[in-house]
């Protein structure tokens, strides 16, 4: 996707961009690719570089065309007058003028969400410059003997924004359903003596292409002013609506109700077996745990000054 954007405001093709991935000397310390920040905020970050690179080269080549930074633009691996197409360049030609002139062309970007929205209770939870919607719908077949849970269609709908390759968001919103039918159906984690039940990732439960049922996937499409070009997340949203979709289509079907995760067929017949007794045929959690948290501990930073209070100091003086 970082390849798609600065390919897009240099006029070039993706495969002319090369990403440098993970690499320490390049880039400052980062949390990581998660929660929105590949296509949405390091989309944004590479936008706002290669917007200052191509200012540097429409320079260049305004002075060899002899006309003015502005009438300029960058499509089709050219850089040309935007109203006189035939006067113009290659890029590699621009880019060779802009190196001329200014020397090494590098240029940083960066981006940071907009402020939270105000200093109140609530306020900052989930800042996110653009908040995007799913819905899901999910059949299912429920066996009352066995308690057996087997989805036969879903149809899961996601606010993208832009797509900016319809192809790779389908893709990730099918890979969300999925990680949603897995995590509502199969995935648990339960110790035993203080050591996992299932000894390793072979044992470890997940949908495999076999349980995995035809998924109806649509793009619901605006053009959010804070994405890159439009776009906004495609990786958590459509993952979300999946467990309660299940879960409600459970309980159409049999009329129990499932209050924690995985449903698995024991907890099915568990609810059955209190709808047949007269019960209410609910299965979960009726209260929130009692979690007992350690003291907290300050450790000194990496990168900031030690205060005197800090008892671990793991850097060394």
């Amino acid at each position: 996707m970082l390849a798609y954007l600065v390919a897009e405001v240099l006029g070039i093709e993706p495969v002319d961009v090369r990403v440098h991935p993970a690499d320490t000397d390049l880039t400052p310390v980062d949390l990581g690719s998660y929660s929105s920040r590949v296509t949405l905020m390091a989309g944004n970050a590479a936008i706002q570089a290669t917007t200052r690179l191509r200012e540097k080269i429409f320079a260049a080549a305004a002075r060899k065309l002899e006309v003015a930074p502005d009438r300029l633009e960058a499509r089709g691996r050219r850089v040309f007058v935007a109203d006189d197409p035939d006067r113009g360049m290659t890029f590699a030609e621009a880019v060779a003028l802009g190196e001329s002139m200014h020397g090494v062309l590098a240029f940083p970007g960066s981006y940071a969400p907009p402020k939270r929205a105000g200093k109140y209770k609530g306020g900052g939870v989930g800042p996110s410059p653009c908040y995007s919607y799913s819905a899901c719908v999910v059949e299912v077949e429920v066996d009352a003997d066995t308690g057996d849970v087997k989805p036969l269609e879903i149809w899961i709908a996601h606010d993208i924004g832009r797509s900016l390759n319809p192809l790779l968001v389908e893709g990730q919103v099918e890979g969300s359903v999925y990680m949603g039918l897995g995590e509502v159906l199969m995935e648990e984690q339960v110790f035993r003596k203080g050591v996992h039940k299932i000894p390793s990732l072979l044992e470890y439960k997940s949908p495999t292409t076999l349980e995995t049922p035809e998924i109806h996937t649509i793009l619901v499409e605006t053009d959010d002013p804070e994405g890159p070009f439009g776009a906004k997340e495609a990786g958590q949203g459509p993952l979300l609506p999946v467990i309660p979709a299940v879960a409600n289509a459970v309980h159409d079907a049999v009329g129990v109700r499932i209050d924690e995760t995985p449903i698995s067929p024991d907890k099915v017949i568990k609810a059955l077996e209190l709808l047949r007794q007269g019960k209410p045929p609910r299965v979960g959690p009726d209260k929130l745990p009692l979690f007992t948290f350690p003291a907290p501990r300050v450790v000194e930073s990496a990168f900031g000054q030690p205060a005197e209070s800090i008892a671990e100091r793991p850097f060394g003086r």
